[in-house]
């Protein structure tokens, strides 16, 4: 074959991908995080929107708790640096539950202010 007609052929290959990917990503969406449901949501990505009541920082470490239903403590790594949080900012989570000493947390992955 020439390669003209070879690149024809991977780039209409790519398109298609990308329009496939596309699609099946719009499909893709996090459960909301229901604290009612104790221990089965360890292990499980979750969506979570609520208000910080209690920001604390440690090195490399920011403990954020959260005002849902019930008190939600949000764990969000820094990397010593300082974070741009405040008390009473409503802020969308996603995020891992994970289990710490008897009770649920969420390990930060992407933390974004609704204002």
């Amino acid at each position: 074959m020439k390669e003209a007609t070879l690149l024809k052929i991977a780039l209409v290959c790519s398109l298609i991908g990308l329009i496939i990917l596309y699609f099946v990503s719009s499909k893709i969406d996090l459960k909301d995080y229901k604290p009612s449901q104790l221990n089965e949501n360890v292990g499980d990505d979750v969506k979570l929107i609520g208000t910080i009541t209690k920001i604390s920082q440690n090195e490399g470490v920011a403990f954020l708790e959260i005002d849902y239903a019930i008190p939600i403590t949000v764990v969000l790594f820094t990397k010593n640096e300082n974070i741009s949080l405040n008390v009473d900012d409503s802020i969308e989570i996603i995020g891992e539950v994970q289990e710490y000493q008897g009770k649920n947390e969420i390990i930060a992955q992407k933390i974004r202010v609704i204002r």
